[in-house]
């Protein structure tokens, strides 16, 4: 891939590992469930050559964030993660950018954590998403409820998140309400809160699942919205809840629109220059990309898409963005359609961002930039 003249876009860094012990049956994401045996140490490689080969594209920029996601990433050694992170010390915007790598909680153990926030992971994404066994159960799950609890204690004192789905088989919302207790009981500092979506090419797409209706999901977000602010946590995109100070630097800069390169199988990058916005992924093939990172679906952003991918990032932050915070140009095209959303009272006048109405009807507010 040619080399960009790039602007001031800030830049994080996405690396993928893709080893999962089973497969989620809600899951879409790139993965293998083949043993890791060594391998993690050969992908290790790999990233460091491709993020070696990717030095046009990242220029001068410095990484704002990292995020070890997958997959389990918590399956590779510290080893791996360590080699990856010894390589790109001189490529870090300061010692102190937000490192998240995520884990499962039967990976979570107190020598398995120290040696990880040893190789310089300071934040750890947590893959609870229920403490209910027969939610679990539900959604196929590896781990049960002691392990989860166990795993979020271990946590206690870490800089952490938990990842949590709502709208699961079998789930009430009181049963919503003891999950977010035991969280709000813990030291636990952010909270991801997943509504259970039905992916094309998932075990779930095949099957027919009874989950909760309308009424009762509409009752399980309400209980969530008062049970969270009562107790410290607001909520600042549609998605994530956190005490103060503690927002996703990583998630943070993806919806306001920064740039990210994509490294490891199946990862997804999106670069800018002064004309151009390209997004590309990584082969998804573990060997395949252990011997070749090559990349594939290289696709400019332009027009009407362009206004969708600005509408589906910006206007998931709760509180908006100033236009001088923004690193682009918002086009024409975007700004006459967003007129539109001020006039019907869904968008904002004095920034950009979705009015208390537009927010509760996101998903029609954008449709709007189609």
């Amino acid at each position: 891939m040619k080399g960009l003249f790039l602007n001031n876009t800030p830049l994080s860094l996405y690396v993928h590992l893709p080893w999962c012990e089973t497969q989620c049956p809600y899951c879409d994401f790139s993965i293998t469930t083949d043993p890791v045996d060594g391998n993690d140490v050969r992908l290790a490689d790999a990233i460091i050559k491709d993020i070696k080969h990717s030095s046009d594209l990242i220029a001068d920029r410095k990484f704002k964030s990292i995020y070890f996601g997958g997959g389990t990433p918590s399956l590779a050694s510290t080893q791996s993660i360590k080699q990856i992170l010894n390589s790109i010390r001189d490529r870090l915007a300061s010692s102190e950018i937000e490192i998240t790598l995520e884990m499962n909680p039967n990976d979570v153990s107190e020598k398995k954590v120290e040696e990880l926030l040893g190789a310089g992971i300071n934040r750890v994404s947590l893959g609870i998403q229920s403490y209910i066994n027969k939610e679990l159960q539900a959604l196929g799950r590896n781990h049960d409820r002691k392990s989860a609890i166990q795993a979020t204690k271990i946590l206690e004192d870490v800089n952490s998140t938990i990842d949590l789905i709502y709208g699961i088989e079998k789930q009430t919302p009181e049963s919503l309400a003891e999950n977010l207790e035991i969280i709000i009981a813990s030291n636990v500092n952010h909270l991801s809160l997943y509504q259970l979506t039905i992916e094309p090419n998932t075990i779930f797409y095949k099957k027919e699942l009874l989950l909760p209706d309308e009424g009762a999901i509409e009752k399980m977000e309400v209980i969530a919205k008062d049970l969270l602010e009562k107790n410290g946590f607001e909520q600042y995109e549609v998605s994530s809840w956190s005490k103060s100070g503690y927002k996703s630097q990583h998630n943070l800069n993806y919806w306001q629109f920064g740039d990210f390169l994509g490294v490891g199988p199946g990862s997804h990058s999106k670069i800018s220059n002064k004309q151009e916005i390209i997004r590309y992924r990584k082969i998804k093939p573990l060997e395949g990309y252990i011997q070749n990172q090559k990349s594939a679906d290289l696709k400019t952003i332009v027009d009407d898409e362009l206004d969708m991918d600005l509408a589906m990032n910006l206007l998931r932050i709760k509180d908006g963005l100033q236009h001088q915070d923004l690193p682009i140009d918002l086009p024409a095209s975007f700004l006459k359609k967003y007129q539109k959303g001020i006039d019907e009272g869904l968008l904002l006048k004095d920034k950009i961002g979705a009015t208390q109405k537009g927010y509760q009807f996101l998903n029609e507010t954008i449709q709007l930039f189609f």
